[in-house]
């Protein structure tokens, strides 16, 4: 844990702590003094792989979670059709562009038929764009474009809706190429208690190339490709986030020039991704908090570096080595998984230590549930895994919580309860797959070496005896990595 960089009296770092993201008005802090305030606060609960060079920052500082301004010092200004009005200094307007050069606040209304804001700020500015019930409309570019600037803060007002679009074509204005509704080419923070609606009609919803903060507010996006893609970090803290990036992926962190980021950090709030192509994808990706529920068309969850993430969508593959940077960690939340290709994917290693994971799908034996090229620890949570037999893996003999895979005589079809009771009769488990299944992995905390369990899907039933701390009746080698040495079932009765 960093130490303090400056001293700060107590009471004004609880001043600073209890402003969050509840308020729209009043300004507190600087940034200065706010970011040093939490810099040494977050420490990560979530396993970290060993062999990974990845660098996962959980802060969140307080000026990410600050929402307020002063709106008598603000830049206000007025969007009506194609005009922009200006009342303050720090921008300028001309031919529907609204042109950010200083440091500050500006706090922005009304609709823009055809027009965008572009921040143009000096690398030590942090600018503030407060959207105040705005509507902007870029039919070839990006309604809002930050070229230049430390970084950017957009904060939705309370209380209002804000509504962003694109063209489906771009024309590209300078050297960067633009491909997103929300382009940043510095760190991008949004934030605020207001909602913000995005359609990405070119390519993707809201685009970093730095880090990308959601630390509150209310998000619809619908994408042609990425919702959110960022080159070093995606981290979100709270809010209500529902994305549909069909041909793309939900949300993304890749850099393949940097060792030590693209990852993707969640420590709470509710996701929803109705529709994707993968879901959440990253060099790294952990999970602390929050609420995911994702639908997607080829992997669910992918923990891959840049290139192999591109170039295959299932991580094991055979003569395929493990991936070292690459890896996925899971130590809270509740997370639902609906994937017809992998489900949790790590083209390295898998982490569960904690939350209640469940997962539907694929139904083709070409793909696996889960499906990872390291090892796959399980040491805490609560784990339901059900898909097809051909891939499925079980966890490694390295994790310390007891879990089972059973590959059913016959498929089971989607909408089929799982149910695990114990001698008791009690039920550890009890899950709907949304897909049809055949193969089932289970982990949970009131699993115990040496005990005997009773496995119901539909029509069949099984008891299972708990022989060591990963118990399976797979076939040996289909499991990949980590399935040598497992426990087979022994006395159990055969599925009825």
């Amino acid at each position: 844990m960093k130490r303090l960089k400056i001293l700060i009296p107590f009471l004004l770092i609880m001043m600073v702590l209890l402003a969050g993201c509840s308020s729209n008005s009043a300004t507190t802090t600087t940034e200065t003094t706010a970011e040093a305030v939490t810099e040494t606060t977050a420490v990560l609960s979530a396993v970290v792989s060993p062999t990974s060079t990845i660098v996962v920052d959980p802060e969140f500082t307080d000026r990410d979670l600050e929402t307020s301004y002063d709106d008598a010092t603000a830049v206000q200004v007025t969007l009506d059709g194609s005009n922009i009005q200006v009342t303050g200094d720090g921008a300028s307007a001309s031919d529907g562009v609204l042109t950010i050069t200083k440091e500050g606040t500006y706090v922005v209304s009304g609709n823009l038929t055809d027009g965008q804001i572009v921040v143009a700020a000096a690398d030590t500015d942090k600018i503030q764009i407060v959207l105040n019930g705005a509507t902007i409309n870029c039919t070839d570019n990006a309604p809002i474009y930050v070229k230049s600037a430390n970084k950017v803060f957009v904060t939705l007002n309370a209380n209002t809706v804000n509504t962003l679009t694109d063209g489906g074509a771009y024309v590209q204005t300078d050297d960067n190429t633009v491909d997103g509704v929300i382009f940043s080419k510095a760190d991008l923070t949004i934030n605020g208690e207001g909602t913000l609606n995005i359609t990405a009609n070119y390519k993707d919803a809201i685009v970093s190339k730095d880090d990308l903060v959601i630390t509150c507010g209310t998000y619809h996006i619908t994408a042609a490709n990425h919702g959110l893609n960022a080159k070093d970090a995606v981290k979100i803290k709270d809010g209500v986030i529902n994305i549909t990036a069909a041909n793309g992926k939900a949300i993304t962190s890749q850099n393949d020039e940097d060792a030590t980021k693209g990852y993707v950090y969640i420590a709470g709030g509710t996701i929803n991704i109705a529709n994707s192509n993968e879901g959440i994808e990253g060099t790294a990706i952990v999970v602390e908090g929050g609420t995911i529920d994702l639908v997607s068309k080829d992997d669910g969850f992918n923990a891959a570096s840049p290139g192999a993430a591109e170039t295959e969508s299932g991580g094991r593959g055979a003569g395929m080595q493990a991936d070292t940077n690459a890896y996925l960690s899971i130590a809270g939340g509740t997370i639902a998984v609906n994937a017809s290709g992998d489900g949790l994917d790590s083209n390295g290693n898998v982490y569960i230590s904690g939350g209640t994971v469940t997962v539907s799908g694929p139904t083709n034996s070409g793909n696996g549930a889960l499906d990872y090229n390291g090892t796959a620890d399980v040491s805490g949570g609560t784990v339901v895994i059900a898909g097809s037999t051909g891939m499925a893996q079980s966890f490694s003999e390295t994790s310390t919580q007891a879990s089972l895979l059973y590959n059913l005589t016959s498929s089971c079809a989607a909408g089929t309860k799982i149910t695990l009771t114990d001698a008791s009769g009690k039920t550890i488990i009890s899950d709907t797959p949304d897909k049809t299944y055949q193969s089932v992995v289970i982990s949970s905390p009131d699993l115990a070496q040496g005990s005997t369990y009773t496995l119901t899907c539909g029509s069949q039933t099984v008891e299972i005896p708990l022989t060591g701390i990963i118990t399976s009746n797979g076939q040996s080698g289909m499991g990949g990595p980590g399935q040598g040495g497992q426990s087979q079932p022994q006395g159990g009765q055969k599925p009825q």
